[in-house]
């Protein structure tokens, strides 16, 4: 049964290369879903390995709280006073300049 029964038979010229390009269209598409796959593969093991850092990075934290816990406080201070400082020292140079 003919897909398009009303279709004028193709010479074999043309039958090859309907052919030909049917076969280039399907590489593309399966070279196509090989690009996806290998990218999502990527995509995932960046993730795990982020994931993986972020909490070494948290236990790291954490342990050294514990052991040092005034030493922590102290770090986190001058940290928040660092923070402070310069909030405060872009918003008077934000200010001083928005009223020229």
């Amino acid at each position: 049964m003919d897909t398009f029964p009303n279709a004028k038979p193709q010479s074999p010229g043309e039958s090859a290369a309907s052919e030909h390009a049917r076969r280039s269209v399907e590489e593309a598409r399966a070279s196509a879903q090989e690009i996806v796959s290998q990218g999502s593969e990527a995509v995932h093991s960046s993730a795990t390995r982020a994931r993986e850092a972020i909490i070494h990075t948290t236990d790291q934290a954490a342990h050294y709280v514990q052991e040092q816990p005034l030493k922590s406080l102290l770090m986190a201070a001058a940290a928040g006073a660092t923070i402070a400082l310069l909030a405060g020292a872009l918003s008077r140079h934000h200010s001083h300049h928005g009223h020229q």
